[in-house]
């Protein structure tokens, strides 16, 4: 029996899809790092592992066992790319939290106490004297910002900006 027998041919297709999906994330992330040669190898690779599994799915789509191959190939191929970026690429985040000055603090306070930099600065709203927190996160970090936040108050301002570039300051993640 070799791999191309028609039994192996669906599990063949689940494996190259998820490398397919796995090879296309990293080639997003060295283009966002300006790397064009490894972006192009990487990008032929992604090409001639898609056009090899589209090729057997498409010339055969009443083949259930390689349809359900290729459909499941994708979807864990995109679980795998999501962790490779969180592992490899280094997302950043800019959180803005605006709330008046006692709830602000208080939320400062939480998110210090749960590891995270926070810069209070105060302003002036709609409604009087607010305070502006910003807080710089990793991306895989994110969503607790934004739990802790919430968790002091529900109906609290906050908005979220990817950021491109950064050099010191207290980020959560580097102080693991």
């Amino acid at each position: 029996m070799s791999l191309f027998d028609p039994q192996f041919i669906p599990i063949l297709i689940f494996v190259l899809r998820v490398l397919n999906n796995a090879v296309g994330t990293i080639r997003v992330v060295l283009a966002s790092r300006g790397q064009r040669a490894s972006t192009f190898a990487f990008a032929s690779l992604e090409s001639l592992l898609f056009a090899y599994t589209a090729g057997q799915v498409i010339t055969d789509l009443e083949n259930v066992p390689k349809l359900i191959a290729y459909v499941l190939g994708f979807a864990v191929g995109g679980y795998v790319g999501m962790l490779i970026e969180n592992r490899f690429y280094h997302a950043y985040d800019d959180v803005t939290i605006i709330a008046s000055r006692p709830i602000a603090h208080q939320i400062a306070v939480a998110l210090r106490d749960a590891d995270h930099g926070v810069t209070e600065l105060i302003g002036e709203g709609a409604r009087g004297e607010v305070a502006e927190l910003r807080v710089v996160c990793h991306r895989r970090d994110l969503t607790d910002v934004i739990r802790i936040a919430h968790g002091i108050k529900d109906d609290v301002f906050i908005t979220v900006e990817q950021s491109s570039f950064i050099r010191n300051g207290w980020i959560h993640a580097h102080h693991r």
